[in-house]
């Protein structure tokens, strides 16, 4: 986490930046949350992918690494 947070920081200030975003992203932490609360595993996978995925297509994510492991 160390190595990725300042992309992570970046990302999120250029995606809350985007219209209708910040209330998308409430909205998908809203489910995510929701489904916890129910006891709900299958659910709170499903929302949490889904938030995943679309965190995932903000451009500053979009990167390779080109260090070899």
């Amino acid at each position: 986490m160390a190595e990725i947070s300042l992309s992570i920081a970046e990302s999120r200030t250029e995606s809350l930046r985007q219209p209708g975003r910040p209330a998308r992203s409430l909205e998908q932490h809203r489910q995510v949350a929701e489904a916890i609360r129910a006891g709900d595993s299958e659910e709170a996978a499903r929302a949490m992918h889904t938030h995943i995925d679309t965190v995932g297509r903000v451009k500053l994510l979009d990167w390779q690494n080109d260090r070899e492991d």
